[in-house]
């Protein structure tokens, strides 16, 4: 169906909204949305809208994509019990992050499972998919930032200057270092953990600090960044083929 169309997925994340086009199966463009407004010039035959945000926000993106291509075929993606083959472990389906949820139906369609899916962005992400296409389940960790953050905001005298970060592999002597890789260390243990804990599954890490932590720890993996919007594109065209 999408073989000589333009698909734009809208990935409204916690921090960012990350914008992928694609031109039939490939991706043609991808970039980061610096503010509200949409600054690609080209028409789109189809819109995919990604979005952990509140409604408000995602309403007004979506908006914007009616204005500027009103045309175009645009659905809001979320969660469900059956997508693209692919079960949903939840009993609430829709409390399944959709991100972490077009993650896993791309991940199963594109490698082979069973797998575990890391992301390490604002939070750090681990989903489960077995050989059968069926989503385990997975953890959710604070990503770094987070937890330096957190760390500065609930102590009174912790002076952190990110300047005097040296990244030394060695025991920290100065605050900054102290904070940095006492951070690293808690997501490189949970990392470690579930490594241990669950053999046989091949690892899968898209976006975020990953792959510098699952690289620290030298576990076997496969780096995909694009998961989140491949496994939209495979969830609109389901839709837009049930429509039909």
């Amino acid at each position: 169906m999408f073989e000589n169309s333009k698909v734009l997925i809208l990935d409204a994340g916690n921090t960012q909204v990350k914008c992928t086009l694609f031109e039939g199966d490939s991706i043609v463009g991808r970039w980061i949305l610096e503010s509200t407004v949409l600054t690609l010039k080209e028409a789109v035959d189809f819109i995919a809208v990604v979005s952990v945000r509140d409604d408000t926000f995602t309403h007004n993106l979506e908006l914007q994509c009616r204005q500027k291509w009103p045309t175009a075929k645009l659905a809001r993606l979320r969660s469900e019990s059956v997508t693209c083959g692919v079960k949903n472990s939840y009993k609430e389906a829709h409390r399944l992050g959709v991100d972490r949820w077009l993650a896993v139906i791309a991940a199963y369609h594109e490698y082979s499972a069973p797998l575990i899916v890391l992301d390490a962005g604002t939070a750090i992400k681990a989903d489960f998919i077995d050989e059968k296409g069926v989503h385990l389940g997975g953890y959710i960790a604070p990503g770094l930032d987070l937890m330096t953050s957190s760390l500065l905001s609930k102590t009174a005298k912790i002076r952190y200057r990110p300047e005097e970060v040296t990244c030394l592999d060695d025991i920290p002597s100065c605050t900054a270092d102290a904070v940095t890789q006492g951070v690293q260390e808690m997501a490189l243990g949970f990392i470690q953990r579930l490594f241990e804990q669950h053999v046989g599954y091949k690892w899968l890490v898209t976006g975020g600090a990953g792959q510098t932590l699952i690289k620290a720890l030298s576990i076997p993996h496969v780096q995909d960044d694009h998961l989140v919007a491949k496994g939209a594109r495979l969830a609109l065209q389901e839709r837009i083929q049930k429509e039909v």
